[in-house]
């Protein structure tokens, strides 16, 4: 898709407020040497300050506006109604379990974990003399 397809992109967009950042010093310099040194380079940087800013209202147009949504209300779905006298279907929440009483397998090339040793408790502190 090219850019000359879909709607019209506007020409202009919202001034960025960070750019007065370097729009405004600009202006100040463009006044002091307007008044001060010469007319015509005080316009020149004014000029200057005026491209900066219609730049950036270039910079931030927006985008294409999106499609229209459809006016009509989107329907979900219901899902299928359950009858309460019969249990649902169950399914297995993961894969087969091992037969009970078999180690579980080993993955080949891996070492069994080692078995830990039981947990020590202190026992009751020692009576005081």
């Amino acid at each position: 898709m090219s850019s000359r397809e879909g709607p019209p992109r506007r020409k202009f967009g919202r001034i960025d407020p960070y750019c007065l950042m370097a729009v405004l010093p600009v202006l100040l310099v463009a006044g002091i040497l307007g008044s001060l040194v010469n007319v015509l380079l005080g316009l020149g940087c004014a000029v200057f300050a005026g491209l900066i800013l219609l730049f950036d209202s270039w910079a931030n147009r927006p985008g294409p506006l999106p499609p229209e949504p459809d006016p009509r209300p989107v329907r979900q779905p219901r899902p299928p109604a359950r009858d309460p006298g019969r249990p649902a279907a169950r399914q297995p929440a993961r894969g087969p379990r091992p037969p009970a009483g078999r180690a579980p397998v080993q993955a080949p090339g891996r070492a069994p974990a080692p078995a830990r040793a039981p947990v020590r408790r202190a026992g009751p502190p020692p009576a005081a003399r």
